[in-house]
């Protein structure tokens, strides 16, 4: 007995190369790329290659022209890497299913602001994580180092890869190196197959790794380690300059030159201002709010944890991007049923695309799950995006 079955199968060859691509025991062919002519040899079984396409790093997936009568076809001049993609069906025994994988191909894309670059400094990194799209488990850590002096290509980006999956079509750790003066956007292609990722569990340990500074042979110094001398020095207020005033009326003291780094309007304030000390009224803010933003830039990465919504805010009112940024990592990894009417939002208020996803997706699939109260004073463009978005 046959049941027709749908492939996934992706490869990036070399030039005068090829690789076999294997389906099952029964089901496989040879791929061989000459320059940008590729020809499909020593193929093995019944099967019908429905459409090829290629992705590259700095482009969006296009489909190639492909005659299935013919065994060649050809890709685009073009000098990047290059990842194609086979889409392929086949008629298989139902002896041969138990032999056969599914295998899921996910693309993610990676968002790192200049500012978050343009403060590191040579042997510095900074470390985050991010989790796929519809697989919520895999979560996947990279470090973000600062590897020379020049402004170009002076940025390396390596993902680790806990899973051994392909990431732009080769197994490993993944490396990228690029310039600071740009914001970091790179589109990744992730493929495996779905039931061989384990799901790692979140540990303490990895928590205590994130906030601690230390130094290992293979990287550099964390430049968010959770106390450092800048810390030490900015909580000694002895010669504070800026005074936030709180909702309550309690005075945060802060440094001019610090603030300035992390935000222009700090730096407008302080370029209009004539006397000393400056102080700036915050009502919208709590004294622990303030504090444990300013905490944030003083090196203490942990200060904001469980106050990431209020501490948003605060940054948006005055353009710290780097804060804006860990807070936009927290939502996206954090959004469930409990917190997704909330969180998308202050994802359509600032254009977060990748939370906005998840959120309609979690709209979209746990209807039941989610307080219909505060669903209903979603604004309309946002509940008509949810009945219309599509799995």
């Amino acid at each position: 007995m046959f049941r027709k079955f749908n492939f996934l199968r992706t490869a990036q060859l070399d030039k005068k190369s090829e690789m076999t691509i294997k389906l099952s025991d029964n089901l496989e062919f040879t791929l061989y790329r000459d320059f940008w002519t590729h020809e499909i040899r020593n193929v093995k079984g019944n099967f019908e290659i429905t459409k090829i396409t290629e992705f590259y790093v700095d482009d969006q997936p296009k489909e190639l022209e492909y005659d299935k009568s013919s065994s060649i076809f050809k890709a685009s001049n073009h000098s990047g890497i290059r990842i194609l993609t086979f889409y392929i069906t086949a008629m298989v025994e139902m002896s041969e299913m138990e032999e056969i994988k599914e295998m899921c191909a996910v693309k993610y894309e990676l968002q790192i602001p200049s500012t978050i670059l343009q403060h590191l400094k040579t042997r510095q990194f900074y470390k985050s994580q991010f989790v796929l799209p519809g697989y919520n488990a895999h979560k996947f850590t990279y470090f973000v180092s600062k590897i020379n002096v020049s402004t170009e290509n002076d940025i390396e980006i390596m993902i680790e890869n806990p899973y051994n999956v392909e990431i732009e079509g080769k197994k490993g750790d993944y490396n990228f190196v690029c310039d600071s003066t740009k914001s970091i956007i790179l589109p990744l292609f992730f493929t495996f197959y779905a039931d061989e990722i384990p799901v790692l569990e979140e540990t303490n340990e990895l928590h205590e790794l994130q906030q601690e500074s230390s130094i290992h042979e293979s990287r550099p110094e964390s430049v968010i380690p959770s106390h450092t001398l800048l810390h030490k020095i900015a909580t000694n207020h002895r010669y504070a300059d800026v005074y936030f005033i709180a909702s309550d009326g309690e005075k945060i003291p802060s440094y001019r030159c610090i603030l300035a780094e992390f935000s222009n309007i700090f730096a407008a304030i302080f370029e209009e201002s004539t006397e000393i000390p400056i102080q700036i009224t915050s009502d919208d803010f709590d004294a622990e709010a303030i504090q444990s933003a300013l905490y944030f830039l003083y090196d203490k990465s942990d200060s904001i944890n469980g106050k990431e919504t209020e501490i948003f805010k605060f940054a948006i009112k005055f353009g710290i991007q780097i804060l804006i940024d860990e807070c936009r990592l927290f939502f996206e990894e954090s959004v469930d049923s409990t917190n997704v009417c909330e969180f998308i939002q202050i994802a359509y208020s600032n254009n977060f695309n990748d939370l906005k996803q998840k959120c309609l997706k979690i709209l979209a699939e746990k209807k039941e799950e989610i307080d219909h109260t505060k669903f209903d004073e979603l604004s309309k463009n946002i509940i008509v995006d949810v009945y219309f978005f599509k799995m």
